[in-house]
């Protein structure tokens, strides 16, 4: 028999970006897709198949129930054994979260399966004019909720140097909530949104707890999704509500400076590699060690930047790694200084890759005082 090759998933298109990307179709359970030639076809629950039909890109939609014979059970990776049969597909490439179970089962059944390293689909790196502008539009959106924090923080009281609200304590947990409902109503969901204050910023990742502190720097990260278009944004600032010690301040500069050598140097063709080493370079020669410090990894202690689209981190990234940018590519660029005893800094703008450099899609200011 002659080889034919085909693309396989089996996923939902809620977790997997790749499903959502190939087929069009928005559902919390798992389907079936296959490209075989120029033609895409999905296979849905038959209850799904008017909703796929009408919104999906796929040019075939066609019910799980047809391929189920004798009376077998309504079962993907038998309906997926099926399917490739039906249309002379040898072969399936997958993508590395492909899951192992059913890759074992259609090999048993005489499919050959190929794994697919990541990017299993790099055609999603680089963002076509419409994807650009849903990005933006989520990025304004994000923008509004990073202006209603630090107003709020701006505004607040502070007593024996905590900050208050209308009598309350003022905690990271009080404006991370507030940052969520204003996206909520704007068409967005975010998750994990980082208000850290102090030395839980120096956890990159710590979404930040308790009462916020004055004159200390307040790291506030929001990454949202659109309900809509499932496209996200990715924007933080760090601000100081009094007065930031001379420390903070050299450490701010210095993390504005290093993002502003990184979009001087973002261009296609360019080694991201090379724009993550200038930053570090750039924070050595300003003081700014980067390595163990009385016992844990400070100073710069992450990459640069990465991909944004259908998933908050995604290909490609700006760090040790040796990747070419290209046009078409967003990414962020999100240099940052961590310190026990003084905090973090952090700043982050999206950036498109285009022919004449970056084009940065943030338009927010950057201030450290409020």
């Amino acid at each position: 028999m002659a080889k034919k090759v085909g693309t396989l998933l089996l996923a939902d298109s809620d977790s997997s970006a790749d499903m959502l990307y190939v087929s069009g179709f928005e559902s919390g359970d798992p389907f079936i897709y296959l490209k075989s030639g120029r033609k895409s076809t999905i296979v849905v629950t038959d209850f799904e198949v008017g909703r796929a039909t009408e919104n999906s890109t796929a040019d075939e939609v066609l019910p799980l129930s047809e391929f189920a014979k004798n009376g077998a059970a309504l079962d993907n990776v038998a309906a997926a054994g099926n399917l490739l049969a039906a249309k002379g597909v040898t072969h399936v490439k997958v993508p590395f979260q492909f899951p192992v179970g059913a890759a074992e089962r259609l090999r048993k059944q005489g499919f050959g399966v190929e794994i697919i390293p990541e990017p299993f689909l790099p055609e999603r790196q680089r963002k076509n004019s419409y994807e650009v502008k849903l990005i933006s539009a989520c990025q304004r959106k994000a923008e509004r909720a990073m202006e209603t924090a630090i107003r709020w923080i701006q505004s607040a009281s502070v007593r024996r140097g905590t900050l208050y609200y209308s009598g309350k304590a003022l905690t990271a947990q009080m404006v991370r909530q507030r940052i969520h409902l204003q996206l909520m109503e704007e068409g967005c969901i975010a998750s994990s949104t980082i208000v850290a204050c102090g030395d839980q910023a120096i956890d990159p990742h710590n979404v930040g707890y308790g009462p916020l502190k004055a004159n200390k720097p307040i790291i506030i990260d929001i990454f949202p999704r659109s309900i809509e278009s499932r496209y996200h944004a990715d924007i933080s600032r760090t601000v100081v509500k009094g007065k930031a010690s001379d420390t903070v301040k050299k450490m701010f500069r210095a993390v504005r400076e290093g993002q502003r050598i990184a979009m001087t140097m973002i261009r296609p063709g360019v080694n991201a590699r090379k724009v993550h080493d200038a930053i570090c370079d750039h924070f050595e020669k300003a003081g700014f060690r980067t390595g163990m410090i009385n016992g844990r990894r400070q100073g710069f202690i992450h990459g640069t930047g990465h991909g944004v689209g259908l998933e908050i981190h995604e290909p490609p990234r700006i760090s040790k790694a040796d990747v070419k940018l290209k046009a078409g590519n967003v990414v962020t660029v999100e240099p940052g200084l961590y310190y026990k005893g003084h905090g973090g800094i952090r700043l982050e703008d999206m950036v498109l890759v285009t022919t004449q450099g970056a084009k940065n899609l943030t338009r927010f200011a950057k201030v450290l005082e409020v």
